[in-house]
């Protein structure tokens, strides 16, 4: 893992050097970019629980701020706080989960997990699943696949960064290492791989309808995630995370070819391109390879680690094995089609102030690079390489590999691969292009369904988003009416009360303060006339006081 997010971290960011070239943040981008490879290495580098959460969420931190690097646009706006709050909810799932294995295991490092199991006893099902829910969320499971499709807003190599080949990963990088949690535990076991086959048969259904280049290859990450988890599932570590090493390769250079596109056309239509290989021919030719190693086409690397989930599957009982050749071929039909409908045929509109040429080195030598990885890498799980990549996992044997399915598999995953890939040349090459209005008329309500993205959106926006934005208009309406309202007349009530005791103070109390105190003023200056210093005033006022005594007794008497 720290292999492919620093190797294919940095042809991303070389890459980036010349697509962002010219944008006002360019450095807060790379910056941005730092920071989620430092929560993406904490989280792989972690030996417990508690760190690898602290990286998990510096991981959900960065892909927030660079979804909506373009805030400007509200789509990209609003794309960041989807992604936010609906991989909040996965990561909720998991905090309980770590809270629970902390309280009844009382430790959480990586080491001796299947002790661990042991110790969890009739909660190690309920941990186990916590910890997928947060799984699901990061890695775009169902139900919480909804925010990466909107994703896409963001700059393309953030798409080919963070939500094709690292951070979305990490949810699958996350069930295996904690997969001796699960392995005793049918149940949870069979719950992966169901999310897992769910998730990955619709997603491609989607991608067969998709016109937009970059949410084509964004269903795909999503189904190719819950093939991922489909191997887990089964049981097997290693076919999960090899099959997340070659799809990081193939999907990162996927992504960065539809951005040198895009950058070119300066639109994402694939109904409005056509004919671009002769004008981009590095970029026809690195993304036909990764097309080709994705729809897994021997010898490039994704028909081995497909291979290798393949024959995980056929010994978890014929549905699984049967789902998992149906994704096989949608896969193969999805890439096809927009390989055939962007580089193939002749031009078609574009905007008059496009030029479609091919991109400068800076970008074209990450392609070729990453082209390099999407054929050879696959090797290194093969048993042509001596299964190398499992002993260096530590985790199984090339003994192991050969136990788990049947031999016809290997034929099996070809003949569905490249049946896909005949089905759609018939259908967009060969001049045979099918406007999407036709094929709306022979399967209108089968169509209508799927290229609505089965209506989940919507499903979503009708179930919580309005209910819960109502309320959040009730309560506003209760807080603004009754509990602001009575604190508001409960604040009238004191000014009123005030305003009498105001009143009364001033008039009553202070009236009788200040009327007593000019009653002793008006007596002080009638006694201060008396005051003349004079002896003969004195003496006249002494003897009419003693004549005024001598009549008062006198009367008494």
């Amino acid at each position: 893992m720290c292999l492919v997010v620093t190797v294919v971290g940095w042809l991303i960011m070389l890459y980036s050097i010349g697509y962002m070239g010219g944008d006002p943040r360019f450095s807060r981008f790379f910056a941005y970019l730092s920071l989620f490879f430092f929560a993406m290495l904490t989280l792989v580098l972690a030996g417990d629980l508690l760190l690898l959460y602290i990286g998990w969420e510096g991981v959900g931190l960065c892909s927030y701020l660079l979804i909506s690097f373009w805030f400007e646009k509200p789509a990209a706006a609003n794309a960041g706080k989807k992604a936010f709050l609906t991989t909040r909810v996965g990561d909720l799932g998991l905090l309980a989960g770590i809270l629970l294995i902390a309280k009844r295991a009382g430790d959480l490092s990586l080491t001796n997990l299947a002790a661990k199991g042991a110790a969890l006893g009739g909660w190690a099902p309920a941990a186990a699943l916590l910890i997928f829910w947060g799984a699901a969320g990061k890695s775009a499971q169902f139900p919480l696949h909804v925010w990466l499709p909107d994703a896409m807003e963001g700059p393309t190599p953030v798409s080919a960064l963070i939500h094709a080949a690292t951070m979305v990963a990490a949810g699958v990088y996350l069930v295996a290492r904690t997969l001796p949690l699960f392995l005793p535990n049918p149940n949870a076991l069979l719950a992966v791989a169901t999310i897992g086959g769910i998730t990955s048969f619709f997603a491609a259904t989607i991608a067969c309808t998709q016109t937009d280049l970059k949410r084509i290859l964004a269903y795909s990450t999503i189904s190719q995630l819950g093939f991922m988890m489909m191997g887990l599932g089964a049981g097997s570590a290693f076919a999960g995370i090899f099959h997340l090493v070659t799809h990081a390769w193939f999907k990162a250079l996927l992504f960065l070819g539809a951005g040198s596109v895009i950058h070119a056309v300066h639109h994402q239509d694939v109904t409005r391109m056509g004919g671009l290989w002769r004008s981009m021919p590095v970029t026809a030719l690195t993304f036909t390879v990764a097309a080709i190693a994705m729809a897994g086409i021997p010898p490039l690397s994704g028909f081995w680690s497909k291979e290798e989930i393949l024959r995980r599957l056929a010994g978890s009982g014929p549905p699984f094995l049967i789902l998992g050749l149906s994704i096989a071929f949608l896969t193969a039909f999805y890439i096809t089609r927009a390989v055939v409908l962007t580089f193939a045929g002749k031009p078609h509109v574009i905007p008059a102030n496009a030029h479609p040429h091919e991109s400068p080195l800076v970008m074209t030598i990450p392609l070729i690079l990453l082209m390099l990885g999407a054929i050879g890498i696959g090797f290194i799980g093969t048993e042509f390489a001596g299964h190398r990549f499992q002993h260096f996992l530590g985790i199984e044997t090339g003994a192991a590999h050969q136990e788990h399915g049947p031999a016809w598999i290997q034929l099996a995953a070809i003949g569905v691969a490249v049946g896909g890939i005949a089905l759609a040349i018939l259908r967009y090459g060969l001049g045979r292009q099918l406007a999407p209005a036709r094929v709306r008329g022979s399967l209108s309500w089968a169509y209508r369904i799927v290229s609505n993205k089965y209506y989940i959106d919507e499903l979503y926006d009708r179930l919580i988003i309005r209910p819960v934005l109502a309320l959040a208009r009730s309560a506003f309406s209760f807080d603004a009416g009754v509990i602001d309202g009575a604190v508001n007349e409960t604040g009238n009530a004191g000014l009123a009360l005030s305003r009498v005791k105001g009143w009364i103070d001033q008039r009553i109390v202070d009236g009788a303060v200040n009327a007593a105190a000019a009653a002793v003023g008006r007596t002080g200056a009638a006694l201060r006339l008396i005051q003349t210093g004079l002896v003969q005033n004195y003496l006249l006022i002494a003897a009419a006081g003693t004549l005024t005594l001598f009549a008062v007794l006198r009367w008494l008497s």
